[in-house]
């Protein structure tokens, strides 16, 4: 069945939201949604938190039934408060925003039970600004017209980059391998930012060695955050795997936002030992080399021994092999409070000879040591058509997991579409599932451990394409045979209505990325972009399959809708060339950046 059918009447979805406050890919909450009649218990997550002047955190409330059962309330079943909103605010769906230094209390309150959290806004820090460019010397003073050189700034300039300060990348190549021990503290990390109207690019070719991959750029200082810069590698060989990694995190407390990582090894790895490490809003494309039988390369690989980790609103797409890759092999690391909230990961694998019949999946959660605590809500995933075997991959061959949360993301292509394995807990709720192939296979026989419901499946109820134990049933038989999914919906033709999320960013007022499955195939989409941008805000939307082209479209918010045109772009050319060319997703489906210009 091809995935731009019609369909009659538009889909009509029952969601169930996994954290209370976030309010999935934009939609409103469903207004029929009730407060648990027997909640005894709610929790916050987290109880304690520190932040900066104008930062966001979204808090989370999870409650216990007298039965001792977890639920999760919805959104409009929660009411929130805070006891100084001079210091911080909360809206009703438990963002807080950050206004001035203090100390509040936010309370979240359903069907009479009460959790509470401790906000804590640091005072505002003078940051002062140091300057880098390709040609700076050690010997300069750091300012703009006496920069540094990169590696000079990344030993934290023998102690005088401090805690809270920036360090400005200006435009230009910086080529070498690069390690930052430069390092700030809790609540005043250090900014190594691109310079703003400016493109810096870090260039880490020759970074191997004839024999072994080497790590383009290593972060080992904590409390460090690194924005908006280039990093790639220009060598044009793809056909080995000593091509180098690029963005290796060893280093707690650290974040990764808005940088464009392509035509690497491997495109983000975290070490094991690292925790507290975000990556957020990244676009990370073309990463990985051809072996003789398959592709290798990710563009995230994740392992953690005890988190947290989260990977959000990252934009995925052509890797050699897998997109998020969380996984480790046997005693190499372990996988734990690892958590995927708001990602795109399309056509992974697209440029490998193995196209459609390598297993490399979009998004993978297992490993050869057990996944616990792990969270995949609110991601889109998509495959043109003939790509792709594996989209939403839970779980790896015969190894046992712990516990998985799978909730509103939204999946569509590849020969099968989700498969879960060997979990001793499963809660999938809320996700939509479109494929011309299996759109369910569950590995596991024994399913006392799974919760699932409230998920929609794209696809004729009569087709075989739910498997359970090895063997396809209709969607009726699968639900016999396995016990699950009574309140799941199948539905047999394809939509014709565009399907839009706008999930915009935690970091950059006025920024989101914008995901559209053209559903119908128009020329052209309207995006509401009223929750980014202010009315008389200018901006500009850039395709990320171009991002370093010519803006789509450019103007002045006037309050309303903005068309997105849907003919496509060619993808970016993979430095090297590649055993296949990736596919023009337009006018199907493709993914936009909104940035708001200053």
């Amino acid at each position: 069945m091809s995935f731009t059918h019609k369909l009659s009447k538009r889909l009509a979805v029952i969601r169930s939201v996994l954290f209370v406050g976030v309010v999935a890919f934009g939609c409103a909450p469903d207004a029929t949604n009730t407060a648990i009649p027997d909640l005894v218990q709610l929790a916050m997550v987290p109880e304690s938190l520190t932040v900066n002047p104008n930062q966001t955190y979204q808090l989370v409330v999870y409650g216990r039934t007298a039965a001792g059962d977890s639920v999760t309330p919805q959104a409009q079943a929660v009411s929130w408060s805070t006891d100084d909103p001079a210091v911080a605010s909360v809206s009703a769906g438990g963002l807080v925003t950050a206004l001035t230094a203090g100390t509040v209390t936010i309370d979240a309150s359903s069907n009479g039970r009460h959790a509470r959290g401790r906000v804590k806004v640091n005072p505002p820090v003078a940051h002062a600004g140091w300057h880098v460019t390709p040609d700076g010397s050690s010997s300069s003073s750091g300012t703009a017209d006496q920069p540094w050189s990169l590696t000079y700034a990344l030993s934290g300039a023998s102690g005088r980059i401090q805690p809270g300060d920036t360090v400005w990348l200006h435009g230009g190549t910086y080529r070498g391998q690069f390690r930052a021990t430069v390092a700030g503290a809790s609540g005043n990390p250090v900014v190594i930012r691109q310079y703003p109207g400016e493109r810096a690019t870090i260039d880490v070719a020759g970074a191997t060695s004839s024999t072994s991959r080497g790590d383009g750029f290593v972060v080992k200082g904590a409390w460090t955050e690194w924005w908006d810069f280039e990093l790639m590698s220009s060598d044009p060989n793809r056909f080995s795997d000593i091509r180098p990694n690029m963005m290796i995190n060893d280093a707690n407390n650290t974040k990764y936002i808005d940088l464009v990582v392509h035509d690497g090894g491997i495109g983000f790895y975290n070490y094991e030992s690292a925790s507290n490490v975000e990556f957020n809003g990244n676009i990370v494309y073309n990463n990985g080399w051809q072996y003789a039988t398959k592709g290798g390369g990710h563009a995230f690989y994740m392992k953690s021994s005890t988190g947290p980790v989260l990977l959000r609103d990252n934009i995925i797409f052509n890797q050699f092999s897998y997109g998020i890759h969380v996984y480790t092999d046997a005693a190499a690391g372990a996988l734990v409070n690892i958590a995927m909230d708001g990602n795109v990961s399309f056509n992974t694998g697209s440029v490998a000879q193995q196209y459609n019949s390598a297993s490399a999946a979009n998004i993978l959660v297992g490993g050869e040591e057990p996944v616990r605590g792990s969270k995949v809500t609110n991601n889109m995933t998509y495959f043109s058509p003939g790509y792709g075997v594996n989209n939403l991959m839970m779980g790896y061959s015969d190894f046992a997991n712990v516990d998985l949360t799978l909730s509103n993301n939204y999946a569509v292509g590849g020969r099968y579409v989700l498969t879960t394995r060997r979990w001793n807990q499963v809660n999938a709720s809320g996700n939509e599932l479109i494929g011309s192939g299996s759109v369910v296979r569950i590995v596991d026989t024994v399913l006392t451990g799974y919760a699932w419901g409230t998920n929609t499946y794209q696809r004729d109820a009569a087709a075989s394409a739910w498997q359970y134990n090895g063997t396809d049933y209709s969607f009726a038989g699968w639900k016999t045979n396995t016990g699950l999914g009574s309140t799941d919906v199948a539905l047999p033709v394809m939509p014709v209505t565009p399907r839009v999320f706008v999930r915009p960013s935690r970091y950059e007022a006025g920024r989101a990325m914008i995901v559209i499955y053209n559903w119908g195939d128009g020329s052209s989409v309207p995006v509401d972009l009223s929750g980014v941008l202010q009315p008389g805000a200018p901006y500009e939307v850039r395709n990320v399959q171009n991002w370093y082209g010519t803006a789509v479209t450019t103007g002045t918010f006037d309050g309303g809708a903005i068309n997105l045109p849907m003919n496509g772009v060619t993808p970016p050319a993979v430095v090297g060339g590649a055993p296949h060319p990736p596919p023009r997703t337009g006018p199907d489906f493709d993914v936009f950046v909104v940035r708001k210009l200053n």
